[in-house]
């Protein structure tokens, strides 16, 4: 059993219990149905096969003694808008949120390009060098805005829906008709829309597409105005991220639900056609009275977990046919004494950016870059680097030393093993090219590849840190199929609820909430909460009939 005020901790389970839910997976979407599903009165039990519970929610001491880094989510994107933040008072369960208002320093051919959480200091950071340029991407920030808050950011806490439903909605007002004209749309061409400066746009198109988007691929541009705008506003979670998956937890334990670490599923047993419960890798059962719900990928479910014959033919061919991420995540973090100084930096510019994206040269680079990736090469080490302790003391707790990372696009087949030495020294080289004496001040080097993802989190198979692709026939309602993407399954009794399943992972907690809200439904059991008035407005405004079922 896991600790953090568990009032259970300590006793031994028979081989054998049941409960009315269980949920397979502790990461932020198994967490986040847990505890609406505790908070509606059922008893939920959740297993979690790594004794460290949150998934990619983890803070862990991988340098040395005093030295935290956040070895996944480092960002959160979505804390605006995400239900969970609202619905509970995670402020007194330890959770607290920090935006730097300094969001994005792009040093790009030399230049420097600033962004920030406040459009204002944006603008006047490129008003520095042209009024109009300021006034486009005012212009740009403002169209994006509109999309996330008026369709992407509510759309993201309920089910999908079918295409022609969604077109036919969002066809009543012009917000509605400009997210069907840029979904349509490749991240290249949005951004070529705009006359701003190429180190601007340069910097853009990385942060659209660093978390797996193919910049030319087109039926993906939704993403941009999404990650544009919740890309200057990336929130940290003051102690690491751990911390956001520890107040998911508490939630479920005050109101009676269970945590079983160190507790690896290896079925879900059936009951005629009904999925009623698991069965553990060390022979202990757990029965499901009314729901399985698995936050893990399609193939894990329906090929592994389930016998051939429980799941229809159709389903097992697309979960065969599940496409992994087009490329995964090299992250390197540094102790460094003392913190990092920005070479050169304007005195009008300076300070801490929470991202520091380093490395290209120019909006095409960005393009050439990130196809290499695709295409399984590394051209050049270019991406972004924070100081997390510059934001967040804690991480670093040594007077006088800190921890940092440099992250970038990178694919699985790459020789990880043999180029090791090369990937520390290009990555060194990098951030010193752009930070004064970085080099002098490495205490410690860790590296984290895609191979390491894989053995770390199995379920991020490939290192696919989204649990699968982002493409046009792996989002909205075909994500993970048609079938599956409102959560409900065509197994009674079983759900799915991971990164996934729609709308996809980045810890935006989407696909959580829509699988509690379902079993909710399905159950005639009151969901603990309202939806948000953002999403309430969303319904009004696109569905003033009703969803569509």
């Amino acid at each position: 059993m896991t600790g953090l005020g568990n009032p259970l901790e300590g006793v031994e389970f028979p081989r054998e219990f049941e409960a009315d839910v269980v949920v397979v997976g502790a990461g932020p979407n198994g967490l986040i149905s847990a505890m609406y599903l505790a908070a509606a009165g059922l008893e939920v039990v959740v297993l979690e096969r790594r004794y460290e519970l949150g998934g990619g929610l983890a803070t862990e001491e991988v340098l040395f003694p005093g030295h935290y880094v956040n070895t996944h989510a480092s960002y959160h994107l979505m804390t605006d808008y995400m239900p969970p933040f609202l619905d509970f008072d995670l402020g007194n369960r330890g959770l607290r949120f920090h935006k730097p208002n300094m969001q994005v320093r792009g040093r790009v051919g030399g230049e420097d390009v600033l962004l920030c959480r406040a459009l204002e200091d944006s603008r006047d950071s490129l008003a520095r060098r042209s009024l109009k340029d300021a006034d486009t991407f005012a212009e740009m920030a403002g169209r994006f805005r509109r999309v996330v808050d008026g369709v992407l950011a509510p759309a993201t806490y309920l089910p999908p829906g079918a295409p022609l439903d969604l077109m036919e909605a969002l066809d009543r007002d012009d917000v509605g008709r400009d997210m069907l004209h840029m979904s349509e749309q490749s991240a290249v061409e949005i951004l070529s829309e705009y006359p701003l400066p190429d180190p601007v746009l340069a910097t853009l198109l990385y942060s659209s597409c660093q978390w797996g988007i193919a910049p030319n691929e087109s039926g993906m541009g939704f993403m941009v105005p999404l990650m544009v705008d919740r890309g200057l506003q990336k929130a940290f979670a003051y102690g690491g991220s751990h911390r956001v998956a520890s107040s998911f937890a508490r939630v479920l334990f005050e109101h009676g639900g269970l945590l079983l670490d160190s507790a690896e599923v290896d079925a879900i047993e059936m009951d005629g056609s009904r999925a009623a419960g698991v069965r553990l890798v060390d022979g202990r059962r757990i029965g499901a009275r009314k729901a399985v719900l698995s936050s893990l990928d399609p193939q894990t479910t329906f090929l592994r977990f389930l016998p051939e014959e429980a799941v229809p033919k159709e389903l097992r061919s697309q979960a065969e046919s599940w496409t992994w991420d087009k490329w995964s995540l090299l992250s390197v973090f540094f102790a460094t004494d003392g913190k990092p100084r920005l070479r050169d930096a304007d005195a009008n510019l300076s300070g801490d950016a929470f991202s520091n994206v380093l490395g290209f040269d120019g909006f095409d680079d960005v393009v050439d870059f990130l196809e290499g990736v695709e295409a399984g090469r590394i051209d050049k080490f270019a991406g972004h680097f924070t100081c997390e302790s510059a934001f967040d003391p804690a991480l670093s707790q040594i007077p006088g030393e800190h921890t940092c990372f440099f992250q970038m696009p990178a694919p699985y087949d790459f020789d990880w093993d043999g180029r090791a030495d090369d990937v520390v020294a290009e990555v060194t080289a990098l951030v010193d090219s752009q930070f004064e004496g970085f080099s002098d001040s490495v205490i410690q080097v860790v590296v984290e590849n895609p191979r390491d993802i894989e053995r770390r989190l199995p379920n991020m198979v490939r290192g696919s840190i989204k649990h699968g692709d982002y493409n046009p026939v792996q989002m909205g309602n075909m994500r993970p199929n048609t079938d599956c993407s409102s959560t409900r399954t065509p197994i009674d009794g079983l759900y799915v609820c991971g990164a996934s399943t729609y709308p996809g992972g980045m810890v935006v907690g989407g696909p959580g909430y829509i699988a509690a809200r379902a079993v909710c439904d399905d159950l005639d059991t009151p969901f603990p909460a309202p939806y948000t008035p953002n999403i309430q407005n969303y319904i009004d405004t696109y569905f003033p009939d009703g969803l569509p079922d």
